[in-house]
């Protein structure tokens, strides 16, 4: 299916691996020259309010001004990231409207402008995650720290031609800081808080000669849980986060830029921690009650967790006179060990185990951009490529836990008297500590995938510009392992007492419950539409665009007494008009957007015992989503109030099913799990109709000093978890209060800055998974304080 594409794109990728490549897009500059009589350079000016930054952006593959892009884009630098107090991908939301941002059982979930999935365990996310140009598909991997970090950048609305694989509803992009050859600096940073928190981070530059450059990022950070309780009887365990992120740069000629990275992290925590706080019907049953406080948790399971994560990674770049060649290579090893209290309480009754879920990741891309030295490039621009990507990952194994008790010992213990089973089977059974019998599982999922992309830009006059694009997709998925056995304390049932070997499972089941093969190919061309004009003197740019997206089909391999599951590609067509403009002399930078999306098949999940496993896909026949949404960042009266930044964004969303009959999950009226629910015309899941925020800086300047105090504010009007639109499972709206006080001592080039997030110590939650038992919510983190001092030297 690949053989000539994946040669070229493997060979060179192998190949430039063999040299030990990367690249980032910046050019080399030149040596550093001294001259005692040159004239002593001008003082660097002091920098803006966090607020207000013009941002340069790559969200074409080229570099360009965000202003000049007709897609809707957010984009924030450090100072900006600072200025709102967000350290991770999960603090974002509060600064981009219609963005959601979750943790569930260990994974990141999310959802922009109502695109998104629910089917994250073994499906891939609808918004593509990249940091510094590598893909990273395996969700529990992407909530990381943003240290040593240059900008991030939020894509909205389906990246499909460009960004390509899975990005059906937006992309966000990471982009570290890369080596400089100029000068030898380091920041240094410590962060203490509430909770016990100590995080110390550190960045270097060490130029080693003129074209020879290191950097390393690295951090620490260790506090205790963000809610009281215990896990098993014991104290919740300590939060612990560590990474190291190294690259290397060499320009050995004018036109070759090189880079190699290496990141490895490491984060040890509860696992993926919830707690019932509205049992159903069953759960009520089995007699559990929700906690009197929703910020304590005590569940039978002793919780843990600890995911790993490395990458290699590799870019080069050659400027030919017409046009740049630039490779990118990376090879990522991840894997996520946790548990899981299925019933969210203090009774044994259901748990998972996961002592394996690795992810083997590799993927390589050549990219082909046109410069200014192409013929024709006064009135065309091209960028074209080909992307690769191989990955298996998934549950191997899992082990499912119903009823974390042994009634074999007292039953047979006095009918067989004083016989010593120790030798036996029996024994074995009598023995055993509290677990009775368990399901066990291996369920990965492999992929291929190759994509060839071109998008051209047209100015057609200096005011009218045509952008056309399109992506041909060829992606092959199916089961890599699917197999389940029953186990008896430390015995698999399926090598012992039936003799024969675990269930493997190699053909799959659609949603009619007929047999599938259990591999198939997506294949498809995905065009994309853009016109965009400038038609004031001021810059002010209103765009269209047009576009079709796709979502590869996917594979829930984790079966138990049915088949595995296979659920249709998800396709998007999405319709937008924006505008991008400034007013007061560029003092006031506003953007606004209006879309409409038209989405087939939306891949979902949901959880029961009752689905042929506990988790399962389907897809939702129609969906749409349509609204309208605006940021702005601003100085506020400038000749009156000198050093005041304003940023404000708001976005509206109706978002909701269209035909979704037979809905396999959670009735709202008998709140038990049924096959065939109608959630037709209800709202899609975590996308509230209205989310803002507001932002407000003031800066002082004085002699040695620059003093600057910020606040910030965000309001969600709610959402569901579930497509049932159960009360249940929903999110009522909240409000999140933010402040910070910083101080930068110029001379020693040193800040100090004391923050608040969720200040009012607001209740709300972060994701929840639907069970049999109930709804087990995690909960968001409460009032978080602390102080950072930074040096930079």
């Amino acid at each position: 299916m690949f053989d000539p594409s994946r040669r070229l794109v493997i060979g060179v990728a192998a190949a430039m691996f063999a040299c030990g490549a990367q690249t980032v897009s910046a050019q080399a500059t030149d040596p550093v020259v001294t001259d005692e009589d040159a004239t002593p350079p001008e003082p660097a000016p002091r920098r803006r309010t966090g607020l207000l930054e013009e941002i340069v952006v790559t969200a074409q593959k080229r570099e360009e001004n965000i202003s000049d892009v007709p897609i809707a884009i957010q984009a924030f630098t450090p100072d900006a990231l600072a200025a709102r107090g967000i350290e991770n991908q999960i603090g974002l939301m509060r600064a981009v409207p219609s963005l959601d941002v979750g943790s569930q059982a260990g994974y990141a979930t999310i959802f922009l402008r109502g695109i998104g999935t629910e089917a994250f365990l073994t499906a891939d996310p609808s918004i593509a995650s990249y940091v510094d140009g590598v893909y990273f598909p395996f969700s529990p991997t992407f909530i990381q720290d943003f240290a040593g970090v240059e900008r991030v950048e939020v894509l909205k609305g389906p990246q499909g031609t460009l960004f390509g694989r899975n990005a059906v509803g937006g992309a966000i992009s990471v982009t570290s800081k890369a080596p400089d050859f100029e000068e030898q600096t380091t920041t240094v940073d410590v962060t203490a808080g509430n909770f016990n928190l100590i995080k110390p981070r550190i960045y270097t530059n060490i130029p080693l000669s003129d074209n020879f450059a290191v950097n390393v990022s690295a951090y620490y950070s260790r506090s205790d849980y963000h809610l009281d309780g215990t896990s098993g009887g014991e104290p919740l365990r300590e939060q612990i986060d560590e990474g190291v992120r190294i690259k290397a740069r060499w320009i050995p000629m004018d036109n070759l830029d090189l880079t190699a990275g290496f990141t490895r992290t490491r984060n040890q925590n509860n696992g993926a921690i919830g707690q019932n706080l509205n049992p159903s019907p069953l759960g009520q049953v089995t007699l559990i009650r929700p906690p009197e406080d929703p910020t304590t948790v005590n569940v039978d399971e002793r919780l843990y967790g600890v995911s790993n994560t490395q990458l290699i990674s590799g870019e080069a770049t050659y400027s030919a006179p017409w046009l740049d060649i630039k490779l990118l290579g990376s090879d990522q090893q991840s894997s996520l060990l946790y548990n899981y209290d299925f019933d969210g309480s203090n009774l044994p009754l259901v748990s998972f185990d996961v002592p394996g879920h690795p992810a083997d990741i590799q993927q390589g891309e050549l990219q082909l951009i046109s410069t200014n030295g192409m013929p024709g490039s006064d009135w065309l621009k091209l960028t074209g490529g080909v992307f690769y990507f191989r990955n298996t990952q998934g549950f191997d194994p899992v082990e499912l836990t119903v009823g974390n008790i042994n009634p074999v010992g007292p039953i047979l213990s006095p009918i067989l008297g004083g016989l010593n089973l120790d030798d036996t089977i029996l024994g074995d059974l009598t023995d055993l500590d509290g677990r009775l019998y368990r399901v066990r599982a291996s369920a990965q999922v492999k992929t291929e995938s190759i994509g060839y992309y071109l998008q051209a830009t047209f100015d057609v006059t200096d005011w009218f510009s045509l952008t056309l694009g399109g992506r041909y997709q060829d992606e092959e998925r199916g089961l890599a392992k699917s197999t389940i056995s029953a186990v008896v304390g430390d015995l698999d049932v399926g090598e012992t007492f039936l003799g024969g070997p675990p269930i493997v499972w190699t053909m799959a089941r659609d949603e009619n419950n007929r047999v599938v093969p259990g591999t198939d190919t997506t294949k498809g061309f995905f065009p994309k539409v853009t016109l965009d004009f400038k038609p004031f003197e001021d810059n002010t740019l209103v765009y269209m665009s047009y576009q079709v997206a796709e979502k590869a089909h996917a594979y829930n391999a984790f079966a138990i007494y049915l088949r595995p599951q296979y659920i249709r590609p998800e396709e998007t067509t999405a319709y937008e008009v924006g505008v991008k403009t400034n007013f007061f002399d560029g003092l006031m930078q506003f953007n606004a957007a209006a879309f409409y999306y038209d989405i087939k098949d939306m891949q979902t999940q949901y959880i029961s015992l009752l689905s042929g496993g506990a988790l399962a896909f389907e897809n939702a026949p129609e969906a749409e989503s349509m609204g309208v949404e605006f940021d702005m960042v601003t100085a506020l009266f400038p000749n009156v109030l000198n050093g005041v930044s304003l940023a404000a964004n708001a976005g509206y969303i109706d978002a909701t099913f269209g035909s979704y009959p037979r809905a396999a999950g959670y009735s709202p009226t008998t709140g038990l799990f049924s096959p065939n629910n109608d959630f037709s015309g209800n709202r899609q899941t975590r996308t509230p109709e209205f989310s803002g925020s507001i932002a407000l800086t003031k800066m002082w300047e004085f002699g040695s000093g620059e003093l600057e105090i910020g606040a910030d504010y965000y309001y969600n009007s709610g959402f569901f978890y579930s497509a049932s639109n159960d009360p249940a499972y929903e999110q009522e709206d909240y409000n999140l209060v933010g402040a910070y006080v910083s101080y930068n001592h110029l001379p020693w080039d040193m800040n100090v800055r004391v923050f608040g997030n969720n200040i009012t110590d607001e209740f709300y939650t972060q994701g929840v998974i639907s069970t049999d038992f109930g709804g087990v919510f995690t909960v968001a983190q409460p009032a978080i304080y602390g102080v950072r001092v930074t040096w930079e030297f």
